[in-house]
């Protein structure tokens, strides 16, 4: 079976073993991966975060709205 290997309340590693009884800070891998939060018990899947500049320069804008197709 797959188990997620927890440490500070974060998905660390995912390895396969008989039990989760092998070691402490094992639950149950069927589901998340590596990076995932685990809080009161459950997975909760990480946000992807973006950079968001302060400031950008006409150019940009431009550049960007092209890209959109606008």
């Amino acid at each position: 079976m797959k188990a997620h290997i927890i440490e500070n309340g974060i998905v660390v590693n995912t390895i396969e073993v008989k039990s989760l009884d092998f070691m402490q800070n094992l639950i149950d891998g069927s589901i998340g991966g590596i990076g995932w939060k685990y809080e009161n018990g459950e997975l909760i899947e990480p946000i992807a975060s973006i950079e968001v500049p302060q400031t950008i320069t006409p150019r940009q804008l431009r550049l960007h709205l092209l890209a959109i197709e606008l």
